[in-house]
């Protein structure tokens, strides 16, 4: 066990995971089935963007997000500023994602602020659907961490809450139009409450992203999407590199 998890530390320092395919019937993961995803389209536009080539090698060892879903964030940065309004992300860890958004907007020109919310001590409200997590895990990050990396990329557009979001840090979210969100919190119940508490910010046409959609041992993620897809107020889409959107009407 103890092999087990100082395995998982190195890998996730080096920016992988390792999961077990669950096995058939299992109780926790009713209702889901997986398969390795291999879709036969080989276009990489990313390979001839210099500019998002340039941000991802200094921004991927501070993420556990392949280059598949940089990208697409990358592109949503741009495709939202057609809404207007800031960008959110809950579950930074250190700062990758967030920063490459952040950079992204600012090379763009726009005016939207990027705010990276975080406990910075690791995951909160796991629950009995979360069959991979149980509070704590991917704590080995800082607020400093982030700070490097910004200012690295000279992103001077971010803005850092720390703490439990939305129930600690919501009230010093200064964004009145939210045109993205990104959500990679890993479990049910906090994905849940950051889309009802930032709904009512979002205007038509405003994304959001939930990066763990259809991963080994995000399950509670999964059922959250499943729940909100279900609502007319709402477009969904279901990227194979593992990312949900929900487009709002």
């Amino acid at each position: 066990m103890l092999f087990k998890t100082a395995l998982k530390a190195v890998l996730r320092k080096l920016g992988y995971g390792i999961y077990a395919i669950p096995k058939s019937g299992n109780i926790a993961l009713k209702g889901f089935h997986y398969a390795e995803a291999s879709p036969n389209a080989t276009l990489a536009p990313w390979l001839g963007d210099a500019e998002f080539l340039d941000v991802f090698e200094r921004a991927k060892r501070n993420t556990l997000v392949d280059v598949y879903r940089m990208y697409e964030l990358w592109n949503l940065v741009a495709e939202t500023a057609k809404v207007g309004g800031d960008i959110v992300e809950v579950g930074v860890w250190r700062g990758g994602s967030g920063c490459l958004m952040a950079a992204r907007e600012q090379r763009l020109g726009g005016s939207g602020t990027v705010w990276l919310c975080d406990t910075f001590t690791g995951v909160v409200k796991a629950g009995a659907g979360d069959s991979n997590y149980r509070g704590g895990e991917h704590n080995d990050t800082s607020v400093a961490i982030v700070e490097n990396l910004a200012n690295d990329l000279n992103v001077t557009n971010k803005h850092i809450l720390v703490g439990i979001f939305p129930d600690e840090s919501g009230k010093l979210l200064d964004a009145k139009v939210v045109r993205l969100l990104h959500i990679d919190v890993d479990v049910y119940s906090s994905a849940k409450d950051c889309v009802n508490f930032l709904w009512d910010r979002m205007p038509p046409g405003a994304m959001i992203v939930f990066d763990d959609y259809g991963f080994v041992g995000c399950e509670g993620v999964t059922r959250c999407v499943d729940e909100f897809r279900a609502r007319n107020d709402m477009f969904y889409l279901h990227n194979l590199n593992g990312h949900a959107v929900l487009i709002k009407r």
